[in-house]
């Protein structure tokens, strides 16, 4: 788990909406899929 991964999820939490968090981030949708599906399987989720 990194910081990125947790701001990626904080985003996401705040906006509601992938898209949105990934446009607030400056990054791709694909992109911040990528780091939530990491996250999830460090946590085991």
């Amino acid at each position: 788990m990194n910081i990125p991964e947790l701001e990626a999820l904080k985003a996401v939490a705040k906006t509601g909406s992938f898209m949105r968090a990934a446009d607030r981030l400056g990054m791709s949708q694909p992109g911040l899929s990528r780091q939530i599906q990491r996250l999830e399987r460090e946590l085991g989720i």
